[in-house]
Formats: structure tokens, C-alpha cells, sequence
């Protein structure tokens, strides 16, 4: 079993899944961003059960469109202070998904037979937003209950 372990947030990864917790630099996240400042940059954690490119984006960007439809995407985006206490963000603790959470249009790019799903919280006075990606929407019955295990598995400090 492989342990992430990074700037407050740690996962133990199940057999056959890889990933990754990082910052981006300054730099990347001025090419990255379209409006605002991007002096400080957010911790972003990806896993997935299936090869990672080295240069995914945030949200999944690089590693949704090579996913087949038995792979899944957990990927977790810190959001500043200033979101702390907003009301996209009262949730409190990791969150757990239905397959009802799931829909085929819930996608930051929509991709046909994928589903994703999207939620915010705060966990440890630190807000995030929890996205993940489906390779078969029509097996999310099957397949949540995995997702959900990856995700217990998730600590926050």
C-alpha cells in the first residue's frame, strides 16, 4: 500500500491505484488562472486506477479524455481562506457519494458514457472541493462504493 502523505492532507492508496498531492508553482498558476491574482496556490491531490500523465490539470484535464470506461479520477482542490465559512462551503467533513451524486453532465468537459460528480466542504477550517470522474457512468452502482472506499481513506489535517 502506497501512503500520500503532504501539506496537511494524506491518503493511503489501495492496490493498483497511483497518485498525487502538490502545490503548483506561482508561475504555472498564472498560465493556469484567467482572472485574479495567483500569488498563493492551493494544494490539489489526484488518484485514479489508472496511469497519471505528468501533466494533468487541476480538475483532471490530460486524464479524463485516455480513461476507459473502468476508471475512476478522486480529485481533491483546496480553496483559499476566504472561502472558509461561504455557503458552498458549510459541508462539514469529507464527503461520502450516491450514485444519484453522479450525472452525465456534471463534468467540467463532458465526455460521452463518463460521470462526475462535485462536492465542497471544510475539513480541518481548510475548504475544498471534492470531483470525481467516472469512466462508466452506466456501472456507477458498482463502481461508488470503490470510489467511497478511496475516499474514506482520505485524512485531513
Amino acid at each position: 500500500m502506497t501512503i500520500l502523505d503532504q501539506a496537511g492532507i494524506a491518503i493511503a492508496l489501495p492496490a493498483g491505484w497511483e497518485g498525487r498531492i502538490y502545490r503548483r508553482t506561482a508561475e504555472a498558476a498564472v498560465a493556469t488562472v484567467t482572472s485574479g491574482p495567483a500569488e498563493r496556490t492551493n494544494t490539489v491531490m489526484h488518484v485514479a486506477n489508472f496511469p497519471l500523465a505528468p501533466d494533468v490539470a487541476d480538475y483532471g484535464g490530460g486524464a479524463v479524455e485516455t480513461m476507459t470506461n473502468r476508471d475512476l479520477l478522486v480529485v481533491l482542490c483546496e480553496f483559499g481562506p476566504s472561502s472558509i465559512g461561504q455557503a458552498l462551503f458549510a459541508s462539514r467533513g469529507v464527503p461520502r457519494l450516491t450514485p444519484d451524486d453522479f450525472g452525465t453532465q456534471s463534468m467540467q468537459r463532458v465526455i460521452e458514457g463518463q460521470g462526475g460528480a462535485q462536492k465542497f466542504f471544510t475539513e480541518a477550517e481548510r475548504a475544498f472541493c471534492l470531483y470525481v470522474v467516472l469512466g462508466s457512468y452506466a456501472r456507477r452502482i458498482r463502481t461508488v462504493p470503490l470510489v467511497n472506499d478511496v475516499i474514506g481513506a482520505i485524512t485531513i489535517a
